[in-house]
C-alpha cells in the first residue's frame, strides 16, 4: 500500500473519489492501493515553550539561541480559542499507523514551500524512513489529480522549496520568539505579537500616517493656449509649470516638437495570489484574508487551481485545456463582450515550456454554481484575466506636443490605437482615445484663445491593502510576495492596524505604542528584512555556507533582542553607568536585562541575564572592564540542578558561563 498525505481533509477526499480509493476509515480514506490522510494546519512545528510561564516571565537567559532548532506537535489556538493540539494528536496517531502498513508514500500537501516544509517537518518529527515521491496537485478535478498522482516527481526535487521554507521559518522563529519575549518581560505576554517582517510593515503604516496628517495642500495657476492644426481641429494646451503669464490675442505659438511612440501593451500574465489579492482590494475593497478565503473555497469546490504566491504562466498542455475552458465560457453572459470581439486565442507570455510544476492560477471549466459574493467576484477575475493572457498584444501610439507662447511652455498629450489587441476584450480596459494634432516641428501657429485655471496639488493618502503590498513587493521582490500579505492579516489580528470606510489602512491606539517603542529599532527596518532576504538567497544558492547564515542571523537575533531590552520607554535605567570599553567615548547604560553604550554608532552590548542569574552592578562592571566576572552562585541548569560559574567574554566577543562543570554561550 502507498499513503498518500494530502494538506486537509477537502483535498484528501477529492484524491480518495479521484484515484477511487474513497472508503472511509477513521480520519482517512483507503481503497485497493491508496490509503490517504490529511495533516492538520501547523501540525509540526519548531518548539516554542509557549505555555511554561518561567520561560515569558522569569529571569531567564537573553536572546536564547538554541544549539538545534526542534520540532514538537503545535501548541497554537484555532480561531475560536481552542486548542489545536489535540486534533493533531489524533490526526498523528492515524498517520503514524498508516504508514506502518505501507511501502512509500506520496506527498499531496500545498504546491508550495510551506507545503512542503510541512510534509517534511512531519516527516523528521516521526523518524520516517520510508521513501516518497511528490505530486504537484494544482486542481482538484479527476484528471487533474489522476495526472499528479501517476506522474509523480522525485522528491530531492522540491529541496530548494523546503531550505527556502525552512530558512524562512527558522529567521521567523529566532527574532520573533526573542523579541516577543523582550517585550512580554515589560509590556506582559501576548500584549505586542510583534515579528521579524510584520514591525517594519507597521512602520511604513505608521510613517505614511504622520506624513498624510502633516501634508499641506497648496494652490497652483496655470494657463492654458488653444490653437488650430492644419486639419481646422482645436487641441488645447496646458502649462508645463504653474505660471502668471496670459498670452493675448496676437501672441503666436510655437511648435517646438512633436513626439509619436509606438508602443506594445504586452497580455497581462496570468493571476497569483498576491497578484489576486491587489485587484481585489483594488476594485472590491476585499482584504488579503477575504480574497484568500475566496480563492479557497474555490479551490476546494474544484472551480479553480490552488491560489499560488509565485505562478503566473501554464505550461503548454494546460494551455490546450485552458482554450477549452474558455471557448465553453463563451456562452455565459459574463463574457458576452469577449463573444463579440471574435479576437480568437493566443499563447502569449501565459505559457512557459516547463510540464511539471505550480503554475498562475486558472479556471477549471467545472460550472460555478451558487457562488457566493466574494466568490463570484475572485472567480470573475481570475476568468477575465485568461481571456486577456490568451490573447493578443495591444499597440498603441503616444503623442506628445510641446509648444511655447511667450515664453511659457505648454504641452499636449494623447493615446490611439494602432491595434486594439486584448483591449477590446472587456469595456473597463479599452482606453480614451483622441486624434492626434496635425502639427509639425518649428511650425508656428495663431493663437485661438487663451485662459487660466487653478489647481490644488495632489494631497498623499494613506495606504490601502493595494498600495501597501505593491510597495511592498517593489521593496522586497516577488519572491517574498507570500509573506507579504500574511504580515498585513497579522497585524489586522493583532489589533494594531484598522481600516476605515474607504479601505484606508492607519495603526490603533495599541499599534502606536508599539510603534513608539520601536520606530528606530531594527526590528522595524526595512532594510534589515532585505539583509536576511538576501541572507537567505544566498545561503540557498550555496554563495555562503549554511554555518555562516547561522552566525550572522543569530547576531541579528542578539541586536534585536538587546535594543529592546534598552528601550528607556520599557525598562528604566538602573545604578550608574560604565565606560565603553569598545569605543572609549560612550558610557554603558545599565537597564534592567542588558547594558547598552549610548553611543549610536557604537551600540555596544551586554546582556546581564544567564540561568537564572542577574548580575549586579559590580559583576556586571567587572564583566564589562575585565572580561570575566567572580564566581557566581545559584546558575540554574536546564534539569534545575544549581551549579557555580563565572561569566566571561569570550574571543569571539560573546558572553559566556563557564564553570567546571559546564560551559555554554549565553
Amino acid at each position: 500500500m502507498i499513503t498518500i498525505i494530502a494538506q486537509n481533509k477537502i483535498s484528501a477526499l477529492a484524491i480518495a473519489r479521484a484515484t477511487a480509493n474513497d472508503n472511509e476509515g477513521n480520519r482517512h480514506f483507503y481503497g485497493s492501493k491508496y490509503f490517504i490522510t490529511w495533516m492538520t494546519p501547523k501540525m509540526i512545528e519548531i518548539t516554542t515553550p509557549c505555555g511554561l510561564v518561567s520561560y515569558w516571565f522569569r529571569d531567564q537567559s537573553f536572546p536564547h539561541l538554541p544549539k538545534y532548532l526542534t520540532l514538537s506537535i503545535t501548541t497554537r489556538s484555532g480561531k475560536d480559542g481552542e486548542s489545536m493540539t489535540p486534533e493533531a494528536n489524533a490526526q498523528l496517531d492515524i498517520i503514524k499507523s498508516l504508514l506502518a502498513k505501507s511501502e512509500s508514500i506520496i506527498v499531496a500537501t500545498d504546491p508550495t514551500q510551506e507545503g512542503e516544509m510541512s510534509f517534511r517537518y512531519l516527516y523528521s518529527y516521526l523518524h520516517c524512513t520510508l521513501p516518497y515521491s511528490r505530486a504537484i496537485i494544482n486542481d482538484l478535478t479527476i484528471k487533474g489529480v489522476n495526472r499528479a498522482i501517476s506522474y509523480t516527481m522525485p522528491a530531492e526535487k522540491y529541496d530548494k522549496w523546503y531550505n527556502a521554507a525552512r530558512l524562512r521559518d527558522e529567521a521567523d522563529w529566532l527574532v520573533g520568539v526573542n523579541a516577543r519575549r523582550a517585550l512580554a518581560f515589560a509590556a506582559g505576554r501576548g500584549t505586542y505579537r510583534i515579528g521579524r517582517t510584520s514591525a517594519s510593515v507597521l512602520k511604513m503604516i505608521a510613517d505614511r500616517n504622520i506624513m498624510v496628517k502633516s501634508a499641506e495642500q497648496t494652490t497652483e495657476r496655470h494657463t492654458t493656449v488653444a490653437v488650430k492644426d492644419r486639419n481646422g481641429n482645436i487641441f488645447a494646451l496646458h502649462s508645463i509649470e504653474p505660471n502668471c503669464v496670459t498670452a493675448n490675442a496676437t501672441s503666436e505659438v510655437k511648435i517646438i516638437s512633436v513626439e509619436k511612440n509606438e508602443n506594445k501593451v504586452r497580455t497581462p500574465k496570468l493571476y497569483n495570489l498576491i497578484n489576486l489579492q491587489i485587484d481585489a482590494a483594488r476594485l472590491f475593497g476585499m482584504t488579503p484574508l477575504r480574497t484568500y478565503e475566496a480563492a479557497l473555497r474555490l479551490f476546494g469546490r474544484k472551480l479553480i487551481s490552488y491560489p499560488v504566491a509565485a505562478g503566473s504562466t501554464v505550461p503548454q498542455r494546460k494551455y490546450q485545456e485552458c482554450r477549452k475552458v474558455l471557448e465553453k465560457m463563451l456562452s455565459y453572459s459574463n463574457y458576452a463582450s469577449v463573444a463579440m470581439a471574435n479576437l480568437g486565442f493566443a499563447p502569449g507570455r501565459g505559457v512557459d515550456k516547463s510540464n511539471f510544476g505550480t503554475h498562475g492560477i486558472v479556471a477549471t471549466g467545472v460550472p460555478p454554481l451558487v457562488l457566493d459574493e466574494d466568490m463570484s467576484r475572485i472567480y470573475h477575475l481570475i476568468v477575465k484575466r485568461m481571456y486577456q493572457t490568451f490573447s493578443k498584444d495591444a499597440v498603441v501610439i503616444r503623442s506628445r506636443i510641446i509648444a511655447e507662447c511667450e515664453g511659457v511652455r505648454y504641452q499636449w498629450s494623447g493615446e490611439s490605437y494602432k491595434t486594439k489587441g486584448w483591449h477590446t476584450l472587456f469595456p473597463d480596459t479599452l482606453m480614451d482615445t483622441q486624434p492626434v494634432p496635425a502639427f509639425t516641428a518649428n511650425e508656428e501657429v495663431s493663437l485661438f484663445s487663451a485662459g487660466a485655471y487653478t489647481s490644488k496639488t495632489s494631497m498623499p493618502e494613506d495606504y490601502t491593502d493595494a498600495t501597501l503590498i505593491e510597495d511592498l513587493l517593489a521593496i522586497r521582490g516577488t519572491i517574498n510576495a507570500d509573506g507579504i500579505a500574511k504580515d498585513i492579516v497579522h497585524l489586522e489580528s493583532s489589533g494594531l492596524i484598522e481600516r476605515d470606510a474607504w479601505g484606508h489602512i492607519s495603526i490603533t491606539t495599541k499599534g502606536r505604542l508599539l510603534y513608539g517603542i520601536v520606530r528606530e529599532m531594527k526590528i522595524a527596518d526595512i532594510c534589515e528584512v532585505i539583509k536576511m532576504d538576501n541572507l537567505m538567497k544566498e545561503v540557498t544558492r550555496d554563495k555562503i555556507s549554511a554555518s555562516a547564515y547561522d552566525t550572522q542571523i543569530k547576531q541579528i537575533t542578539r541586536d534585536v533582542t538587546a535594543e529592546i531590552l534598552a528601550s528607556a520607554k520599557l525598562y528604566p535605567r538602573m545604578e550608574e553607568d560604565i565606560p565603553c570599553p569598545h569605543c572609549s567615548e560612550g558610557v554603558m547604560k545599565t537597564f534592567g536585562r542588558v547594558a547598552m553604550c549610548d553611543n549610536p554608532e557604537c551600540g555596544h552590548y551586554v546582556f546581564r541575564q544567564f540561568y537564572g542569574v542577574t548580575l549586579s552592578h559590580s559583576e556586571l562592571a567587572s564583566l564589562i572592564n575585565t572580561g570575566s566576572t567572580p564566581p557566581i552562585a545559584g546558575f540554574r541548569a536546564r534539569s534545575g540542578k544549581t551549579f557555580k560559574a563565572r561569566v566571561i567574554i569570550n574571543a569571539a566577543g560573546n558572553t559566556q558561563v563557564v564553570s567546571k562543570n559546564k560551559s555554554e554561550n549565553a
